[in-house]
């Protein structure tokens, strides 16, 4: 077990799961200012949550600022809502300002409301908060999350900071190595509410919903719910009406040992859609085995990527899941493209 979990850290990072999101590099995660706060509007959006307030800077003049805070997903998993904050509310806010120091932007720590209580963004309380129990699945049904090893500050960091880019040592083809020598993040499509295929949706930040029924698995993914996938079990050929689509067609067995093998093709080719900075074509196809572990309460994954446009051989990884307590998704707006570009306004 702590074989996987050491390759699930570290493949997790160059299969281009944290493609995701932009990279939050900009802000000093390092240091933390605290800054009295009064509310002037609310983005409850998504990718990302954003509010503007008013601060008085050293000679008591008034600043617009600009504030980044966690997903919606995020944000409610740590007890948020919509109404959390509202215009005119007068709160202290602990953030990690903008690395260009003559712009007002900066990422949510943590807020102090009015009442006291103290309400986490991107920041780690300082305590888990109590959670349901846990029950083991017997059929992959329920919650996943991949987890991340290390201490939560350091998992925080990777997360925040992204992939970095794609890795330099797969086995590119000459059209793919010319896109990796030409990378750059801001081409990330993301950033235009494109959206994600796999292999970046399989390991990746946020829950992953299981649903079984007789003659399909429906997989949900937590922040993503355009990337919901359906598994059929009983039959090899797609729907009628069918047309390739990021998340392609996949079709699952179960072995004798339990198991699920899912084999997936007919993706529609697609930007960086073999991960971080590399695109992907019709050819390519995903074979995947799901096992359960730890009594239920944890799933093993292995995967195999291959596409001859951008590979000149099939590609192999491997991570682990962990049960979380059964829940309903947080229902999420669509991708606000004003939102996925709120950071490139401040970094240009």
């Amino acid at each position: 077990m702590k074989r996987l979990i050491a390759v699930a850290l570290a493949l997790a990072w160059v299969t281009g799961g944290v493609q995701a999101h932009h990279s939050r590099a900009p802000f000093d995660l390092s240091q933390d200012r605290v800054l009295k706060v009064k509310i002037t509007e609310v983005r409850w959006t998504n990718p990302h949550v954003f509010y503007v307030g008013e601060v008085a800077n050293d000679k008591g003049q008034k600043e617009e600022w600009t504030f980044e805070g966690h997903s919606i997903a995020g944000l409610t998993h740590l007890g948020w809502s919509k109404e959390t904050l509202q215009k005119g509310d007068e709160v202290e806010m602990t953030v990690n300002p903008f690395r260009a120091s003559d712009k007002r932007f900066a990422l949510i720590d943590h807020v102090r409301m009015g009442d006291g209580r103290v309400m986490y963004s991107i920041g780690q309380p300082p305590s888990p908060a109590a959670q349901a129990p846990v029950q083991p699945s017997t059929d992959f049904t329920g919650n996943w999350q991949f987890r991340f090893p290390g201490t939560p500050e350091q998992v925080r960091q990777r997360v925040l900071l992204g992939a970095g880019g794609p890795p330099r040592d797969l086995p590119y083809t000459a059209k793919a190595q010319a896109q990796v020598d030409a990378y750059d993040p801001k081409k990330n499509p993301v950033l235009t509410c494109e959206p994600l295929s796999l292999p970046a949706l399989l390991m990746t930040v946020y829950e992953y919903q299981w649903i079984r029924s007789p003659d399909r698995v429906v997989i949900r993914k937590e922040h993503y719910e355009e990337a919901t996938r359906v598994i059929y079990l009983k039959t090899t050929t797609p729907p009628p009406g069918y047309k390739s689509n990021p998340v392609g067609f996949s079709v699952g067995r179960f072995e004798a040992d339990g198991t699920f093998v899912v084999e997936t093709t007919r993706f529609s080719p697609l930007r960086w859609g073999n991960g971080t900075g590399i695109d992907s074509s019709d050819r390519k196809r995903i074979v995947e085995r799901y096992k359960l572990i730890d009594g239920g309460r944890g799933v093993s994954l292995s995967y195999t990527l291959e596409d001859p446009v951008y590979f000149t051989k099939p590609v192999a990884r491997e991570g682990v899941f962990f049960k979380k307590p059964d829940s309903e998704f947080v229902q999420q707006p669509p991708c606000d493209l004003d939102a996925a570009q709120q950071h490139l306004k401040f970094e240009n």
